[in-house]
Formats: C-alpha cells, structure tokens, sequence
C-alpha cells in the first residue's frame, strides 16, 4: 500500500514524457537494489541482502497492486 501511495504521489499532474522518465528511473532503481554488489561493493553480506530483499518486497507489492486493479475492470 505504502508503495503504491507514494507512486501514485510523485507521478500525480506528470506529462507523459515525464512519466515515462519517471518509471525509467523507478526501474533502473530497483535493478540496482537488485544488484547491491555493483552500486555498493564493499557493503557487509547482510547489506546487500537486505537490499535485494527490498527489491523483492517492492516488485511483489507492485505486482499485487498491478494484479489488483485489473481485477477491480472486471
């Protein structure tokens, strides 16, 4: 819920142009987090997993609020 409320936030009054740009960066993040070795190499073990722990957390609840508006069309 929280995930969805701040999209839904930042991407409020965008343009297309801007919110194409936006969902780039979103994603490029999240493939970051997923990838904590390169963007934070010298972090402990534990670091990088909570990082793509995070990533995980985050695309599920995407998924779940994606899976859920398309059950609320039917």
């Amino acid at each position: 819920m929280l995930v969805q409320q701040l999209l839904l936030g930042r991407t409020e009054g965008l343009s297309g142009p801007q919110l194409a740009a936006f969902l780039s960066g979103w994603t490029s993040v999240l493939e970051l987090l997923r990838r904590p070795e390169l963007c934070v190499p010298d972090a402990a073990p534990e670091v990088q997993e909570a990082l793509r722990s995070l990533a995980e957390q985050i695309e599920r609840a995407q998924a779940e609020i994606l899976s859920d508006d398309d059950d609320s069309d039917l």
